[in-house]
């Protein structure tokens, strides 16, 4: 008999109608601090929902992110009011842009208090508006069942992303005989709702697939949600389409296999392409807009396909736009090429080499790049990053919470799986990585979950660690330790000679949580990096590796860069020394994108700065945006 049948004598209650709703739509897991919204948690701890309560509400939301992601299904958060409820604000924004489905469940005073200066007083459904998909103030206790099916579906509709219930106090003490309105309960776990595409477009794109030479897929999230991988593996496959994956969808194809196409090496194929097909994936400015110099015009045709029209993107001159489900979609065009081709077989030798060829020589860059990191003081991040994608385990979860170490990390590993790799998303969030790294663990137990976290990220979220170990989750917390934050530790005795971004030098994390029962690691030098790794994942404990490491050089930090242009054209030519201008020597594309970037934020900056600024011949930079259709400007 379930424990709902067991409970269905006690008396229904707005709080128990909400547990009740949650445990026969298929949630087995909460995390957050409790408050206000107790009267429901009671009720949904006795129905077995297991719970993960934690120090601190924002690691809390960035668990059910991981969560959420993984398992693809609500990470069902939850807070107290006021205080408790607007430490949400960081993991909702991330989940928003990264299309985690999460549900928080936020009490609040009762109706009556309403603008009355309340003790704990606050509006979570006003104050969620904008980093969520919906929020809703339940105040009709006996449609709570309801309002709780439906946001439990819609955060995994697509595109999935964040909803807010908001429960008063006298919702969940309220109580009768009435029945639970507009709820049908049995339902399990929400199903996703999928569409094909047109038929005579879905042909057009076919069509266009079968006449090309050398054709390159860029997916995105849609494959991951519309659960969409075996369609993808089974028509790239087929066509013999390198295939490039992006956000969640990292690793559909992996990336150690002849068609899985890293990020390091999408520039040179979209260059060569003629036929570029965008499945499931979203325009921003990670994505560059889908604009010059990054995504060149003329040469290549352009396809899209998205699970919903709004994910379109019309400043894409493109032959075709399918609008349906990325995994349907597949499976029509994988029908309509098997039909056509009969028994022949797709063979594109030479297009298959050039991938090949791109792959040995990042290859070849990368070992070049470690020989001269290695064995620096500090430990370079360039080392650092490369020890972790060689020791963890290959369906290890990798997660990102670092803003220098990120930008080395995702070059270092390569993705196996869809869902391997975490981060922040679109919105950036900082020190996720801890709340993250306990959702991921609780969403695929016994195996590994390693987090790079900086040391600001530390300041932020280390006493959830805490968490990590009272319920004895093994997770893996790597943090690079340059005793400043951020980006601003690049350049910043240059750049920023009078601003102090430093922070505690040399923390020691390992002891902090080593008193509470963690496995800690001190490494100062390279030859002690991989043994302390390899303790800390054979541990068998919730573990920190504190790294005493930095990332002098502006190799992979070209965003970095970007941001900064604005700051060195606002100075003028006249004050900007050779200490700065040595940071900018980069090449005539990665000048062209510092370039892009100013124009996407508002600001003209003339070509002619931006060559002397990154040291490159003026004639080079106009005879590549030539090239690459990149529009100069004014």
């Amino acid at each position: 008999m379930s424990a709902i049948k067991d409970n269905d004598d006690l008396r229904l209650t707005g709080g128990r109608a909400v547990a009740r709703a949650l445990a026969d739509n298929g949630v087995t897991d909460m995390f957050g601090i409790h408050g206000y919204i107790n009267n429901v948690l009671d009720e949904a701890f006795r129905l077995g929902i297991r719970n993960i309560h934690f120090r601190h509400e924002q690691s809390a939301g960035f668990a059910a992110d991981a969560y959420g992601r993984i398992k693809r299904k609500a990470g069902v958060c939850y807070a107290s009011s006021s205080g408790g409820m607007s430490n949400y604000l960081a993991p909702l924004s991330q989940g928003i842009g990264a299309l985690s489905p999460m549900l928080l469940l936020v009490g609040q005073h009762g109706t009556a208090g309403d603008g009355l200066d309340i003790l704990q007083e606050g509006y979570a459904a006003e104050c969620f508006k904008p980093v969520t998909k919906w929020t809703k103030r339940l105040t009709d206790w006996e449609m709570n069942s309801y309002w709780t099916q439906k946001a439990l579906r819609e955060v995994c509709s697509f595109p999935p992303g964040p909803i807010c219930l908001e429960i008063p106090l006298n919702n969940q003490w309220n109580f009768g005989s009435s029945p639970q309105r507009k709820y049908l309960p049995g339902n399990a776990e929400p199903q996703r709702i999928l569409t094909a595409g047109d038929p005579s477009r879905v042909q057009r794109v076919a069509d266009l697939v079968l006449n090309a030479r050398r054709p390159i897929m860029v997916v995105g999230d849609g494959i991951y949600w519309s659960d969409g991988i075996a369609e993808l593996k089974e028509f790239a496959e087929l066509m013999q389409v390198p295939t490039n994956s992006r956000r969640t969808a990292r690793g559909a194809i992996s990336e150690m296999e002849p068609l899985g196409v890293p990020a390091a090496l999408r520039s040179g194929l979209l260059e060569q392409a003629d036929l570029i097909l965008l499945v499931g994936v979203r325009a921003g400015e990670l994505e560059s807009w889908f604009e010059a110099p990054d995504w060149p015009r003329g040469k290549g045709k352009y396809v899209q396909i998205n699970e919903t029209a709004e994910e379109l993107w019309y400043a894409l001159p493109s032959e075709e736009c399918v609008v349906g489900s990325s995994r349907l979609v597949l499976r029509q065009l994988i029908d309509l090429c098997r039909m056509e081709l009969g028994e022949r077989r797709v063979d594109r030798p030479d297009w298959i080499a050039r991938v090949q060829e791109l792959r040995e020589k990042n290859a070849a860059k990368r070992r070049q790049l470690l020989e001269k990191h290695r064995n620096a003081s500090p430990i370079h991040t360039y080392e650092l990053t490369d020890v972790i994608a060689n020791v963890v385990d290959a369906d290890a979860t990798i997660i990102y919470d670092s803003y220098s170490g990120s930008l080395y990390l995702t070059d270092a590993v390569k993705a196996r799986y869809a869902g391997q790799i975490l981060d922040a998303g679109p919105r950036v969030a900082l020190g996720q990585g801890i709340g993250m790294s306990i959702g991921a663990a609780v969403a695929r137990p016994g195996k590994q979950v390693v987090t790079l976290v900086g040391d600001g990220g530390m300041g932020i979220a280390a006493p959830d660690i805490e968490t990590m170990i009272h319920y004895k989750i093994p997770a893996v917390i790597v943090v690079l330790n340059n005793s400043s934050w951020g980006g601003n530790s690049l350049m910043g005795d240059d750049i920023h000679p009078n601003i102090d971004w430093s922070v505690g030098k040399n923390n020691r994390w390992d002891l902090a949580f080593e008193a509470f029962g963690a496995h800690g690691e001190f490494v100062e030098r390279s030859e002690d990096l991989k043994p302390a790794m390899l303790r800390a994942l054979a541990s068998g404990k919730p573990a920190v590796v504190n790294v005493v490491a930095d990332c002098d050089g502006t190799e992979y930090s070209q965003a970095w860069l970007r941001l900064k242009s604005g700051d060195m054209h606002s100075r003028g030519l006249d004050q900007i020394g050779t200490n700065i201008r040595q940071h900018f020597k980069v090449s005539p594309l990665n000048a062209l994108r510092i370039m892009k970037a100013a124009q996407d934020n508002g600001t003209q900056i003339s070509l002619s700065f931006i060559a002397e600024l990154t040291g490159n011949p003026e004639s080079s930079l106009r005879e590549l945006a030539e090239q690459r259709s990149f529009d100069l400007g004014g």
